[in-house]
């Protein structure tokens, strides 16, 4: 999809996926500031920063936020997500889109600039499997300016320590319990309701 429609509200399409996302990972505003304090302590508060597999672009709006001055490329491959964050951004030219698979060894062809203060991403690089994935923070040593800084909030398990490993998933699916109780979608049921909106349907 390349166009945006006015009578789309993007602002609560954005809102809704936040929720969405935190019903998964309570704890999600907390991993986005610790990770804009590492950007502002290593890079300063005017970075360059690839917003990487970037859905609704909720981090590049939590970035721009708190750092005016910054400048943000997106990067993903769901058409509907990627409408979503056009359609939030439009008009600010701090900010640009690219539809890019990060499992194709051209992916950086696409993007407007060859290297970046920061790459940030979150919840998206689980999906990788070891090989690709490997391949891939290869390719974003090579953006990664010297001196620059990658960060990825997204949850691990550690084997080795089963006992916190329960306290935390306790913990977060008391918090995914409440949030289920006071309404929030999974994200199935997210997509379901994406699925029968017309304009994101479309792409």
């Amino acid at each position: 999809m390349t166009e945006t429609g006015t009578s789309t509200d993007w602002q609560s399409w954005q809102e809704s996926w936040d929720r969405q996302q935190e019903w998964y990972m309570p704890d999600r505003e907390e991993r986005f500031r610790v990770m804009l304090d590492m950007v502002e302590a290593v890079v300063g508060p005017a970075p360059r920063v690839l917003d990487l597999a970037c859905g609704t672009g909720s981090i590049t709006d939590r970035l721009l936020k708190r750092f005016p001055d910054a400048t943000s490329t997106g990067v993903d491959l769901d058409p509907a997500l990627l409408a979503i964050a056009r359609g939030t951004f439009e008009g600010d030219d701090r900010v640009t889109f690219h539809a890019a698979d990060l499992k194709d060894p051209d992916w950086t062809t696409r993007l407007p600039h060859t290297s970046y203060d920061a790459v940030l991403t979150a919840t998206a690089l689980h999906w990788f499997h070891s090989e690709p994935l490997a391949v891939l923070y290869g390719q974003l040593g090579g953006l990664v300016r010297d001196g620059g800084v990658f960060m990825n909030a997204d949850r691990t398990i550690d084997p080795g320590t089963p006992r916190i490993n329960a306290a935390e998933r306790a913990h977060r699916h008391a918090a995914m319990d409440r949030a289920k109780a006071a309404g929030a979608l999974d994200w199935a049921e997210w997509w379901a309701v994406a699925a029968k909106d017309p304009v994101l349907a479309g792409p």
